[in-house]
């Protein structure tokens, strides 16, 4: 009955969390680019992320891209998301528990992940599914190395290389999401007993060297690429030239984000309090846990919390930190807000351990946390994402469908500024973020409005012109205009 809880538990609640932003109506910034340029410029997605490093997320993005064909699409690219997050939360769950978690314990654990603010993002951003697929194949990585690791000889062989190239084919697709691997690593080895064949330092370096092989790899056919003038590289694969300050960097962004766990971020501090508060509790368990082991003169367990807490970190965010651009964003944070999320766990499972606990009250207690954390995480993907996106879709798609198509014409979209925005709370360019404040979204925007007004082709004798821009054109320049500053009205007072 108990596996049959945890089962329904991560199957339904995903869905019902993320069902209304999946089946809202809109796009995300570059979904209205990449929905054209998937049918008259075939190719130009795998080109431009494969000079990221990235060559199968181009291709799995144009597949998809050219198949949707409308905005009004989009929600079945969300919707494989979810089902990929679904599918990592379950897979994640029964690897905990048969490595020595408490099932109750391993299930929290893998529905906490699906409701990570990264999640929050990737569900919301259609172009982000491969991103998921790829946190999916780092777990298939770590459990096909874990099957044989203890056995020794050739089959332990065949599954270290095994492992190492579906870490390799993730990496081609993001490379970050890759050491998403992380978390099983971390969560199998501060509950492994220490009877087991392999002493635990070697099993922890041998997951470690194998992933790293995969993404090693994975780096020199990307590199081989652009040397043999298949692809060009961009910039942002720049390496990293002042390892100080990005460390610094390193601790003051991503570190505190991933610490605050399911508070996000807010670039004008409105949910700051909130923020904190998290970030301060998270903090406060750790250390308090951290010291009774410390207390407790287990120098193997405190190995094992000193390894977990400063150092697998910055493994964690390994890519960030030797890339030279400065991300901070969730789309990045996966790895080390799920192993912050684990290490939560263990405290907690550290701190109960020897007391006498109710086990219905704290099951009770995490169904209490996961119902409010369930709550948080869709208001959040639907608030701050689906809404104020489908807004901007509704205001644009609306004016063409008032345009009268009949003679050519010149129109012109206002750009809004961030003053604009429907939401109080934003964060960079994903939580609570305008796409129309930019120089092409608002052209790319129009066109597919356009396309939703015409899906087949446009009548004949049809041309438009749309330029954009942040001022207001002169009177009698264009024939329509686009006024998308009048997002602010749909802002609560």
């Amino acid at each position: 009955m108990r596996t049959r809880i945890c089962f329904y538990i991560l199957l339904f609640v995903p869905l019902v969390v993320y069902w209304q932003t999946a089946f809202h109506e809109y796009g995300f910034r570059d979904d209205y680019s990449y929905l054209r340029e998937s049918r008259e410029e075939p190719a130009k997605m795998v080109r431009q992320t494969a000079s990221h490093g990235r060559p199968l997320y181009g291709a799995l993005l144009e597949t998809t891209y050219a198949a949707t064909e409308q905005v009004t699409s989009l929600n079945w690219m969300r919707l494989t998301t979810i089902i990929l997050l679904i599918l990592l939360g379950i897979v994640l769950w029964r690897q905990l528990y048969q490595s020595g978690w408490n099932e109750v314990e391993a299930a929290v654990i893998g529905l906490g992940v699906t409701l990570l603010p990264s999640s929050q993002f990737v569900v919301g951003a259609a172009l982000a599914w491969p991103q998921a697929l790829t946190l999916l194949l780092a777990m298939a990585g770590f459990s096909a190395i874990e099957t044989e690791i203890e056995r020794g000889g050739l089959k332990r062989a065949v599954a270290l290389l095994g492992g190492c190239m579906i870490y390799t084919v993730a990496a081609l697709i993001y490379q970050s999401n890759v050491l998403f691997a992380l978390v099983p690593i971390t969560a199998v080895y501060v509950v492994r007993t220490g009877r087991e064949p392999l002493s635990d330092l070697k099993w922890l370096a041998t997951h470690l060297a194998t992933m790293f092989a995969g993404l090693l790899i994975a780096y020199l056919v990307v590199q081989a690429l652009f040397h043999n003038g298949v692809f060009e590289q961009s910039a942002r694969m720049k390496l990293e030239g002042n390892l100080l300050t990005k460390l610094l960097w390193f601790t003051m962004h991503p570190l505190p984000n991933a610490l605050a766990l399911f508070a996000l971020a807010d670039d004008h501090f409105h949910g700051v309090l909130y923020y904190a508060a998290m970030l301060i509790a998270v903090v406060t368990l750790l250390v308090v846990a951290y010291r009774r082991v410390l207390k407790s003169g287990n120098k193997a367990l405190l190995r094992k919390w000193q390894i977990c807490l400063f150092a697998l970190p910055f493994v964690a965010q390994f890519i960030s930190l030797v890339a030279a651009e400065r991300t901070a964003g969730y789309r990045v944070l996966f790895s080390l807000s799920a192993l912050v999320l684990v290490m939560v766990m263990y405290a907690v499972r550290t701190l109960l351990e020897g007391r006498k606990v109710k086990t219905r009250l704290l099951y009770a207690s995490y169904g209490v946390v996961a119902l409010i954390l369930a709550a948080v995480a869709s208001r959040q993907s639907f608030q701050l994402m689906a809404e104020p996106q489908a807004l901007e879709w509704s205001i644009m798609k609306s004016a063409v469908l008032r345009a009268d198509f009949s003679r050519p014409f010149k129109a012109y979209v206002i750009a809004p500024g961030v003053e604009h925005r429907t939401t109080d709370a934003i964060y960079q360019d994903e939580f609570g973020s305008l796409s129309s404040n930019s120089d092409w979204v608002p052209q790319e925007m129009f066109k597919a409005a356009v396309r939703f007004r015409y899906p087949d082709k446009l009548p004949k004798g049809v041309r438009y012109q749309v330029d954009t821009g942040h001022a207001v054109p002169a009177a009698g320049a264009y024939e329509v205009v686009v006024d998308m500053r009048n997002l602010k009205l749909a802002r609560e007072p």
